[in-house]
């Protein structure tokens, strides 16, 4: 997920829902149902867009 996110925070919906739709379909390449994701981290979007606003890497 890390090499998807930006490097700075950011609440950029349009990206949040991107990246939901990428994890989506990835999980169901791999036989992981949408309903064992909504069990393990409710919302999918919110979870991206979670992630968005904490992916601030500092500099080296």
């Amino acid at each position: 997920m890390d090499s998807n996110l930006p490097h700075h925070s950011s609440s950029d919906t349009t990206l949040a829902k991107e990246l939901a739709r990428r994890l989506a379909g990835d999980a169901k390449k791999a036989g992981i149902s949408s309903e064992e994701i909504s069990e393990e981290v409710g919302s999918i979007f919110s979870t991206m867009l979670e992630a968005l606003g904490n992916s601030y890497l500092e500099p080296d």
